[in-house]
């Protein structure tokens, strides 16, 4: 696995962190987001690489700051 490909996971890994403890299920941050629940859920398995306007919409939809999901 090279770096990209861990930070991808890593960033996967944070963001269903952070889902799980506000009890979110991936289809309820995806209309809080405004985004896909399939593209959430390529982005939690680390099999996407994300738009920074859309690390910002994770953030809204979570209620972190972005740097929260880093």
């Amino acid at each position: 696995m090279d770096r990209n490909e861990k930070a991808l996971h890593s960033f996967g890994q944070r963001l269903t962190q952070l889902r799980k403890e506000r009890n979110l299920s991936i289809p309820d941050l995806a209309v809080r987001a405004g985004l896909d629940a399939g593209h959430i859920g390529r982005i939690e398995a680390g099999e996407v690489n994300i738009l920074v306007s859309t690390m910002f919409k994770l953030a809204k939809g979570l209620g972190v700051s972005p740097g929260e999901l880093l």
